[in-house]
């Protein structure tokens, strides 16, 4: 490991050949010499791993939505961005990574930029979905970890609020969210799923009946983990 200069701090002296603990042949390993030992140097964070995907309306009876499996584009072919997925890879954490999923929520977007017609998502319309849809959260080769209807896995972030409906219409309101925005009305998995880095995932969202909406809206999936990365 050569010496390099990072913002003025000056020199970053190269491991020192006679410490008992030198770096490994690996970024993240550690090589211990009076053991001869290899180990994983890893760093602990709490982190969200999230995805999106655009809802086109008329959507029908048998169809799905997949999330976390197609990360670099929306079905509308739209670059996604950080504002829609952190995934770096397709159904997979990267190289030594391992993530402890202890919440999973399902939020509908307010505003559908990627999904059309930048429209305000109608309070109609995520109600529908909620109550509509079912979720199926896999691992591995089809192994189902969680399912149930999309109601069951409210948000503890984003906006929430009151409307007021005249007829069949909502006349005021200022947004709805799948739940209360409070991580202490949000319970976490009793049984929490294990991710790493050998291991596939993915969530399949369907809607038995159908679906019809007033516009296309954009759904995203947010699992909240404890994550261990490699440290480089």
């Amino acid at each position: 490991m050569g010496n390099y200069r990072y913002r003025g701090l000056g020199d970053i002296p190269a491991a020192d050949p006679a410490s008992p603990i030198v770096p490994g042949p690996r970024p993240g390993m550690l090589y211990i010499k009076s053991t001869g030992e290899y180990v994983d140097a890893k760093s602990w964070n709490e982190e969200p791993i999230y995805d999106s995907e655009v809802i086109a309306t008329p959507f029908a009876a048998g169809n799905r939505v997949i999330l976390f499996r197609n990360t670099n584009n929306f079905v509308t072919g739209v670059a996604k961005d950080l504002r829609y997925t952190n995934m770096v890879g397709q159904s997979q954490l990267p190289s030594g990574w391992f993530a402890q999923v202890n919440m999973m929520s399902i939020r509908v977007l307010q505003l559908e930029t990627a999904a059309g017609s930048g429209l305000f998502t109608t309070p109609e319309d995520v109600q529908r979905i909620l109550e509509e849809g079912v979720l199926t959260f896999e691992t591995g080769n089809q192994k189902v970890e969680k399912e149930a209807p999309l109601y069951h896995w409210p948000c503890p972030i984003g906006p929430s609020g009151f409307g007021m409906r005249t007829g069949a219409a909502f006349t005021s309101f200022s947004a709805v969210n799948n739940g209360v925005p409070s991580f202490a009305a949000t319970k976490e998995l009793e049984l929490p799923v294990v991710l790493s880095n050998e291991l596939t995932f993915q969530a399949t969202l369907t809607f038995p009946g159908g679906l019809t909406l007033d516009n296309n809206c954009i759904v995203q999936m947010i699992l909240f983990t404890y994550m261990s990365k490699p440290l480089r």
